[in-house]
């Protein structure tokens, strides 16, 4: 009544837009340059670019279902780029596709590209090598789905042969 705009968020967290107001939201976006970084749940929906060359380590949080990470590689690694669920008894499911940057291929030929996947009981995703997807434009969002899985999707680019990061 006084004319002072509102914002309203319901008993679910979710917003609701008011007369005469729009809402906006940006994803945040946190760049990496430490070896290690441990995105906590309040960074849930964050993109993180992960940008040093010799090697990143990300331990995600105990899976609790609903939170969701997303993972950008902005320079091409040289050492490991590993991502670790909080223990093993957080496993991935889920499949990623992986192929070389900037080349066209008709044909699979064996290797060039691939569809990778976790078993069971994976755990970590570790790319220590040009063939397991630690080239710049790798992108990996991580949702969990329950309080013990972990739900990987994305595009791992590659240079030559695919090899499964998962372990």
């Amino acid at each position: 009544g006084s004319g002072t705009a509102a914002l309203t968020v319901d008993g679910s967290g979710n917003l609701i837009s008011q007369a005469n107001a729009t809402l906006t939201y940006k994803r945040p976006i946190v760049n990496v340059t430490g070896s290690t970084v441990s995105p906590t749940a309040a960074q849930s929906g964050s993109i993180f670019t992960l940008n040093l060359a010799g090697g990143i380590t990300v331990t995600l949080p105990a899976a609790a279902a609903g939170l969701t990470y997303e993972f950008h590689v902005g320079t091409t690694f040289t050492g490991t780029f590993q991502i670790d669920a909080a223990s093993s008894a957080d496993t991935l499911q889920g499949l990623i596709t992986m192929g070389p940057s900037l080349t066209g291929t008709a044909t699979n030929a064996g290797a060039t590209t691939m569809i990778a996947g976790p078993a069971a009981a994976d755990h970590q995703y570790i790319a220590s090598a040009d063939t397991k997807g630690r080239m710049l434009g790798t992108r990996l969002k991580y949702t969990a789905i329950t309080d013990a899985i972990w739900l990987v999707e994305g595009t791992a680019v590659t240079s030559g042969s695919c090899a499964t990061p998962f372990s």
